[in-house]
């Protein structure tokens, strides 16, 4: 019984040395194929591999397609995919992406200093309390081989505006110089209401740029002040340039109140008219 066990282990052997040497042989006849039919070593970079082959492509183009590698429209290859295949050829395909992000962020609120030279250095009166703003941004974004590597923006909409925190400082026996301080102009005011006492019996409550003729709208000379800007004055407060007058030149400012007895005891004064804008 052990001389028969014997006996087939020793037969079991000789089979895996004839099948091994029928392998090597087989793969011997296959490397002297190649080497016969001279077929160039190439290498090809995609998608994260690397694949050593032997091929009879005579492009790069046609290199690609044997092994079913599909371009995308942006995608680039190097060399060109009509280069010749040559020995020792080696292929890096790079994967370009172009999309569109769209991103809401923050605005951020900014503050502006307005300098009063008749209060000492180091008064300080915030006057507004600013609030960041929304906006809106569409991004064009472009990837290498899924790596963004650049971006910039195709739109912006404001959703929500910021508005600024406003602090007034006193510079009286302080310098300014280098500051990015707000200096007030000093103006001539007068002041009216919407009314026919103030504004003649045709009066209809609006000014003459349209806006409707209320409390913290004044008329300007826009040689001076730019229609449209907002304007911080001490003892009113804030307000936006938004009419003219025939009597308004220079530095003048005609400041609107809600009734005729506030605006005659307004009178006429010097005050200080600070552009935010």
């Amino acid at each position: 019984m052990r001389s028969y066990i014997i006996a087939i282990v020793v037969a079991l052997a000789c089979f895996g040395c004839a099948f091994a040497a029928v392998s090597d042989g087989q793969q011997a006849d296959i490397q002297a194929a190649t080497e016969a039919a001279g077929l160039p070593q190439v290498t090809v970079l995609v998608d994260g591999g690397v694949i050593g082959l032997s091929t009879s492509a005579a492009t790069v183009d046609e290199l690609l397609g044997s092994l079913g590698v599909q371009l995308d429209p942006l995608d680039r290859t190097t060399p060109a995919l009509d280069q010749p295949v040559a020995d020792g050829l080696e292929v890096r395909v790079t994967r370009v992406a172009c999309r569109k992000v769209v991103e809401e962020g923050a605005l951020p609120s900014r503050t502006v200093v307005l300098a009063d030279p008749e209060m000492p250095a180091g008064y300080t009166k915030i006057l507004a309390h600013g609030t960041d703003g929304l906006v809106r941004r569409v991004w064009r974004v472009w990837e290498k081989d899924g790596v963004e590597t650049s971006r910039g923006v195709v739109s912006e909409a404001v959703l929500q505006k910021a508005t600024e925190t406003v602090v007034l400082r006193g510079t009286y026996g302080a310098p300014t110089r280098g500051g990015n301080w707000r200096r007030p102009l000093i103006m001539t005011a007068t002041a009216y209401d919407p009314g026919p006492r103030s504004c003649g019996k045709y009066a209809d409550g609006r000014t003459a740029t349209g806006a409707k003729a209320e409390k913290g709208v004044v008329a300007v000379d826009d040689r001076v002040i730019p229609m449209g800007s907002r304007l911080y004055i001490p003892g009113y407060g804030f307000a936006v340039a938004a009419d003219r007058g025939s009597a308004i030149k220079g530095k003048r400012i005609d400041l609107c109140y809600a009734t005729y007895w506030e605006a005659r005891q307004f009178g006429r004064k010097k005050i200080k008219v600070y552009l935010l804008d």
